[in-house]
């Protein structure tokens, strides 16, 4: 079964959802089609996806047959590195000494929504998908429950969105950290044993889930904090950068069929830049089939699975009657992948050795901003006598299957030492040590950051 959804975009607000598969409107979550028609704990990943695990490389593109196509680029790109980097931050919402006009909506805020929808992921809030109309779209998605309308007090805290709010018997959709309810800070691990849609899984005293706004992000001590995919931006606004509930429900989808870490249908993703073409996974456009803007999706169940679906493509359409502001400036990306690096007597490349020399060898990890990320190592030595890996023995095993030293999250490792010695034991030829990470914890050898030195031992 194909599964079509659009989400239109106009000036106050950020994106509604309609799903004409139906006549009838799904209402949006935190994921992609959960509501009434296809369940509430339904999952949907990114395109690509089928049950196995893998890294998914997700191609954006430009449609060069419209407007604006040079002014887009930049932004764009922007867009795509900050879902790459997948860091949660606070503080994102800027509303003076960002350059955009009091009148201008910026595009760069605005595809990094959109691109949170072609990848899988939805409102945190009711947004005007609802229905409901001023500040009642900031309560937490739901649907309406067995009494067919939407119960709605802010509670004592009269804040909207917030832990105290009385929604009777609103079903939620919001998946949240279980005993914390706090979608400005999530745990390291992010799957179905730290996340929940349960009311049974709330804190003590919690009424019901918060959502991201920026109202309820002063509640725990931040200010103008927001995550991107709720629904509302402002003309004079950006919102460029990631909160954490926006990077846990992404990692929460890349926990798989199984919905737990570390496991083999696991998957990362990358959002690739594709340049101006239409041949791309998603295709972002001025063609003014929007009123303000929209994206649609294709999507489809994955194996028959009815709480997991997967996108089949994505297009985003912008009007050209609004007023964009375009950022044209390539922001500076701080590294945020991990940095690998294995050391031979000082050496980051190649050494020559005489047998019986002294030989140091230390691996080194810099793990930069994905440090907690759930990661397996694996240290690899190719010798002329055959493949050896070191265990979680800190052993040197020979063997012609991978096998992984170390799984957990990325941590600082200043030096460590692998081998000290004379060299009289190793037998003459060339070896090959490798230190690898991965980008996720299922036990496949990936590599995905490795560094290697060539020793090479005379008689």
């Amino acid at each position: 079964m194909y599964f079509k959804s659009i989400h239109s975009y106009f000036p106050e607000i950020l994106l509604t959802l309609t799903l004409l598969i139906l006549a009838e409107p799904t209402k949006a979550g935190v994921f992609e089609f959960a509501g009434d028609t296809y369940g509430v704990d339904v999952i949907t990943h990114p395109t690509g996806y089928d049950g196995t695990g893998r890294k998914l490389v997700i191609t954006v593109g430009i449609s060069p047959f419209f407007p604006h196509v040079d002014k887009m680029e930049i932004p764009l790109q922007n867009a795509i590195n900050i879902w790459n980097q997948l860091v949660p931050t606070t503080g994102n919402v800027i509303t003076s000494g960002n350059s955009i006009p009091d009148n201008h909506f910026d595009f760069e805020s605005v595809a990094l929504h959109e691109l949170g929808h072609c990848i899988g992921l939805s409102h945190p809030n009711l947004a005007s998908e609802s229905g409901l109309v001023g500040d009642n779209k900031n309560y937490t998605a739901s649907t309406k429950g067995a009494n067919n309308v939407f119960d709605l007090n802010s509670g004592t805290d009269g804040i909207i969105g917030s832990s105290d709010d009385i929604r009777g018997d609103d079903v939620n959709l919001h998946w949240f950290s279980k005993g914390i309810n706090d979608p400005f800070r999530s745990p390291i691990i992010v799957d179905k044993t730290t996340y929940s849609q349960h009311f049974d899984d709330l804190p003590s005293g919690d009424h019901y889930v918060v959502n991201g706004d920026r109202n309820v992000s002063g509640l725990f001590g931040l200010e103008k904090t927001e995550a991107v995919m709720q629904q509302g931006i402002q003309a004079g606004e950006s919102r460029r950068t990631l909160a954490a509930d926006d990077v846990a429900t992404l990692r929460l989808g890349m926990s798989g069929l199984d919905m737990l870490a570390g496991t083999r249908d696991d998957y990362t993703v990358l959002l690739q830049y594709a340049g101006v073409t239409e041949d791309a996974n998603i295709v972002l456009a001025f063609d003014s089939k929007a009123s303000f803007s929209a994206c649609e999706v294709t999507a489809q169940y994955i194996s028959d699975n009815e709480s997991h679906i997967v996108i089949n493509s994505g297009y985003i359409s912008f009007n050209t009657d609004s007023l964009w502001f375009f950022n044209q400036e390539l922001a500076v990306i701080e590294s945020l992948l991990p940095e690998v690096s294995v050391i031979a007597n000082g050496k980051p490349d190649s050494i020559k050795l005489n047998q019986g020399d002294e030989l140091t060898l230390i691996v080194m990890l810099n793990p930069n901003k994905s440090a907690g990320n759930l990661a397996d190592y694996w240290i690899k030595a190719i010798t002329p006598v055959g493949i050896y890996w070191l265990n979680d023995q800190f052993q040197f095993v020979a063997s012609d299957t991978p096998i992984r030293v170390f799984d957990g999250p990325l941590a600082n490792i200043a030096s460590f030492t692998l081998f000290e010695s004379a060299t009289l034991n190793l037998p003459p030829g060339t070896y090959i040590i490798s230190f690898a990470v991965d980008d996720n914890m299922n036990n496949i050898y990936d590599a995905t950051y490795e560094d290697s030195v060539i020793i090479t031992i005379k008689r």
